[in-house]
């Protein structure tokens, strides 16, 4: 089962994407600030 995380802007809370793992930069289409993300991938067994 995968567990998705929800990924919101830091600035505005607006809802940027669902992710299992990521690693880069997002732009929040609201207020446009330049997000930097790194969600890790779990293990899965």
């Amino acid at each position: 089962m995968i567990k998705i995380k929800e990924i919101r802007c830091t600035q505005c809370n607006q809802l940027l994407l669902k992710a299992d793992y990521i690693k880069g930069e997002i732009k929040c289409n609201r207020c446009k600030k330049i997000n930097r993300l790194e969600l890790k991938q779990k293990d899965r067994a």
